[in-house]
């Protein structure tokens, strides 16, 4: 079985190469294919999805939801994926509202990245997809955050069992459930 994932950019991507192993994935049965921002993402995954026959394979789409309406956004992908009979092996994620917030979900990994001191505990933490801007937040704890080496940095530290973020939870029992 192979798992397809179309993401939007190289954070995203830098992200899931390194917890798909804490997830007990074997990385060479998942292909990444990474975009240039949504506009690319959106109009690539739309061409490939209805043409690609290779048997014994599963897609998920992984896209920042940016203050879409969410359900709304979710139904829209979904159905390419029903017009092109590929909904039963097909996942659309999610992530509210940016990548950052499933690092802002994870204390523990901000800690050990650096990005907070051990007694912090800011509100930010609470909920971390509320929040319209993640990656502002992280930007503030962690003055010239580089965004690919700030998402390897902190993925490296962050323990899927332990996140508050649901969207991250929720993508990650979808990358389990399609391999």
């Amino acid at each position: 079985m192979t798992l397809v994932v179309f993401v939007e950019e190289a954070s995203m991507e830098a992200t899931l190469e390194i917890l798909l192993p804490k997830l007990g994935v074997d990385p060479t049965t998942v292909q990444i294919i990474t975009h240039q921002g949504k506009t690319d993402l959106d109009r690539s995954w739309r061409r490939k999805l209805p043409v690609w026959n290779v048997p014994d394979t599963n897609f998920m789409i992984l896209r920042d939801n940016d203050g879409g309406d969410c359900l709304r956004l979710k139904r829209e992908l979904l159905q390419i994926a029903i017009d092109c009979d590929k909904a039963a092996k097909t996942s659309v994620r999610l992530v509210c509202q940016e990548l950052e917030a499933w690092f802002i979900g994870d204390r523990d990994a901000l800690i050990a990245a650096g990005y907070l001191r051990k007694r912090s505990n800011p509100r930010e933490l609470r909920n971390p997809d509320a929040h319209s801007k993640p990656s502002e937040i992280l930007a503030r704890w962690k003055r010239g955050r580089q965004k690919i080496l700030g998402a390897r940095e902190i993925a490296e530290h962050m323990n899927p069992g332990q996140n508050s973020s649901p969207s991250f939870n929720h993508a990650m029992q979808s990358i389990r459930s399609l391999t």
